[in-house]
């Protein structure tokens, strides 16, 4: 079956450790997109926070698109329109507030073009791992404002996280996944990134036989299972290795690349 998307996972699967696409990497993937081939970057951040990379890769024809949130907007990359879109409301976080003011974890709440640290619950490490790609403002949870929000974040260390999970069991409004090891995402219900995709394949008409997907974590899994070859990365958890069609190397080892430039050798 001829490959027609590549979808791919952004932290510790296509970005190295040091948060960076590498060159090796950014060759085959503007290689195969000049070919036709969509390159489609699928991640938990905001439009915004991957526009570096978009730019890097050239993924700039009028019907390159990204998953962002993990599922829950699908984004034109030249045009920034949506053809697909799920978000939550201030009265949807609410409950996990109550959650985290009991038990003590710290919540990062993103919109569109902004992120809201809610102080009084301890601010995480989260905007650091952002960076300056997305504005990010302090404030009490009585003060965010009332609009759509497409996730909301808890940062913290993973044995932290194993017992907020715990805790959520009977939180069933919101979904919940593992992105990193030390980031649980909170997304509206019924968001992954399979969602996202099966949105933008019907766009394109194509099928899922016709994807490659890469990834690392939970938060992959939906994508590789449904792709024609599902590819997990060397480090990621075991699930992912356990459901994936195939594994690779390491992201710190340019897996991605590896795994492409044999695949497509007689085919490019």
């Amino acid at each position: 079956m001829k490959t027609r998307l590549i979808a791919l996972d952004l932290d510790n699967t296509l970005l190295n450790p040091q948060k960076e696409i590498s060159l090796r990497n950014e060759l085959i993937l503007k290689k195969v997109h000049r070919y036709g081939i969509k390159v489609v970057l699928a991640t938990g951040r905001p439009i915004k926070g991957i526009l570096p990379f978009i730019n890097q890769l050239n993924l700039l024809y009028k019907d390159d698109y990204s998953i962002n949130f993990n599922g829950a907007l699908v984004t034109n990359n030249v045009s920034g329109k949506a053809l697909f879109s799920q978000s939550i409301d201030k009265m949807d976080i609410l409950p996990i507030y109550n959650l985290a003011k009991q038990y003590h974890f710290p919540l990062d709440i993103v919109s569109l073009q902004q992120a809201y640290s809610i102080v009084e619950l301890g601010k995480s490490s989260y905007e650091d791992y952002i960076g300056s790609l997305m504005s990010f403002t302090n404030l009490n949870f009585t003060n965010l404002p009332e609009q759509n929000y497409y996730k909301f974040v808890c940062q913290d260390v993973p044995d932290k996280l194993d017992n907020i999970v715990s805790l959520l069991e009977t939180y069933d409004n919101l979904t919940v996944v593992r992105s990193r090891r030390d980031l649980l995402e909170f997304l509206p219900r019924g968001t992954n990134k399979r969602k996202g995709l099966e949105k933008l394949l019907n766009h394109y008409g194509f099928k899922w036989s016709e994807m490659i997907a890469f990834g690392d974590e939970e938060n992959d899994e939906g994508m590789l299972q449904s792709a024609g070859i599902g590819v997990a990365m060397q480090n990621a958890v075991p699930r992912i290795k356990e459901i994936a069609n195939d594994t690779t190397a390491s992201n710190a080892n340019d897996g991605v690349a590896l795994f492409l430039e044999n695949y497509f050798s007689n085919n490019l």
